[in-house]
């Protein structure tokens, strides 16, 4: 059992880089059962005074524990953290260009309009037409009054000018007045201003 005990410490000793010394004197006042540590150069680490070794195995034991434990916390507190790696943000989505709305304006780049009113048509969809009229002095000759296949809102934009729908008064027409026209009926445009563009837009519907 001795034998056993001397060879675990001789084992823990060496994993410290140490070498166990035990001793076998009987004679009086010797060492027997007495241990001690020293380096493998010879220098003595422990338990050994001179020639004569003084710790127990339970000391030799304690020792090495502790010789363990202090060289573990110095390992573990010396150790640095490893720095963290770091994450590349990931890139930021542009967003989608907007397409420019086109915008146009009903009262710029008018047609000269003098010898006969200008029709542009400003939209076409199923059951509905947009037109802007320029008129300059034009006027509807009484004998061939208008009459259309649809029923007709028109607005004055610029300008002035007079109308007259079938058994009705003549209204005169200043910018944003604007009046509604059923299918069928007869109307006049009976004048318009004849120093600048009178601007109208008419939105025919089926």
């Amino acid at each position: 059992m001795a034998d056993e005990r001397t060879e675990a410490l001789r084992e823990m000793a060496s994993h410290r880089g140490l070498r166990l010394v035990s001793s076998r004197r009987r004679k009086p006042g010797g060492d027997l059962g007495k241990y001690g540590l020293r380096q493998p150069d010879g220098t003595p680490v422990f338990g050994m005074e001179g020639k004569t070794l003084t710790a127990s195995a339970d000391e030799v034991e304690a020792y090495l524990r502790d010789a363990v434990r202090a060289t573990w916390g110095k390992s573990a507190g010396s150790a640095k953290p490893r720095p963290k790696a770091k994450v590349k943000p990931a890139p930021a989505l542009k967003p989608k260009p907007r397409p420019k709305l086109k915008v146009e304006n009903l009262l710029k780049a008018l047609p000269a309009a003098k010898r006969a009113e200008a029709f542009t048509e400003i939209l076409a969809k199923p059951g509905v037409r947009i037109e802007r009229i320029v008129s300059r002095g034009q006027a509807t000759p009484d004998d061939a009054p208008m009459v259309q296949d649809s029923d007709e809102w028109v607005v004055l934009l610029e300008g002035a000018a007079g109308i007259r729908v079938e058994d009705s008064q003549e209204a005169v027409l200043g910018p944003g007045d604007h009046l509604w026209i059923g299918r069928g009926q007869k109307h006049w445009v009976t004048w318009t201003a004849k120093d600048r563009p009178s601007v109208w837009l008419a939105v025919h519907l089926d």
